[in-house]
């Protein structure tokens, strides 16, 4: 009995250690979502004032630019995260949200506040059941993970396609089922990505600091994959 209750002290600390970390990732991406909305909100406002702004935000060559600097930022910062410091990684996840926010004021300006809310609470939903899936399961997401990004790479490359070319742009049923796939697939990256939080919170739990930027880090990944599943939810249910 005494060989085992350290061991099982120690479980227990770990335990709410990751807890506590996991918490503090989501507060950090409800504090990013609510910079997200906000600049969302008066950047739609802005844009019902100067309708003209409208072209500048969807014209496709800023959002394939857009789309393709991503990856680079994040794995930009990845990379530097051992060298930066707490205040750096959350003015790039503040940063970032704002940026979402720029986007997402198109949505904003145009889509009724009814529409938005219901397919907000709709995302915030399914978020919820994707992030406790990913937190509670034994199964190894990463396994399959590169077949769910390889089919958003695809969702993302129709789309873009279809910005520059309206001819090939989906419709009708081919439009719902390549957004279903789009789900599907970011659904699947937000359990990865939740599992992942998980497993490197144990790989630097001894190092608190870490662990604070690694928290903010994830929480700049979650929001972008709420915000995909937002926008996906819109397009297949934003209709009044």
């Amino acid at each position: 009995m005494t060989d085992r209750s350290p061991r099982i002290v120690g479980a227990g600390e770990t335990d709410v250690g990751l807890r506590n970390f996991m918490l503090g990732t989501y507060r950090y991406m409800a504090a990013a979502m609510a910079v997200t909305a906000g600049i969302a909100y008066f950047g739609g406002q802005m844009i019902q004032s100067n309708p003209e702004l409208l072209g500048v935000i969807r014209n496709p060559f800023i959002v394939l630019g857009f789309i393709i600097a991503i990856p680079f930022l994040f794995g930009g910062v990845a990379r530097k995260m051992h060298t930066m410091s707490l205040g750096g990684m959350q003015t790039f996840l503040f940063g970032f949200a704002a940026f979402l926010g720029v986007f997402m004021s198109a949505v904003a300006a145009f889509v009724p506040g009814a529409v938005i809310a219901k397919i907000f609470f709709m995302a915030v939903a399914m978020f919820g059941a994707l992030s406790l899936f990913g937190y509670s399961t034994s199964s190894n997401l990463s396994t399959y993970v590169r077949y769910a990004i390889a089919a958003f790479i695809g969702f993302i490359a129709i789309n873009v396609l279809g910005m520059f070319f309206p001819a090939l742009r989906p419709t009708g049923t081919m439009d719902i089922v390549i957004n279903l796939i789009g789900l599907a697939a970011i659904a699947f990256i937000t359990a990865w990505e939740t599992q992942m939080l998980k497993r490197t919170y144990y790989a630097v739990a001894g190092n608190p600091g870490m662990a604070s930027k690694m928290s903010a880090y994830g929480a700049a990944s979650l929001l972008l994959s709420f915000v995909n599943i937002f926008n996906i939810l819109m397009s297949l249910f934003g209709s009044e």
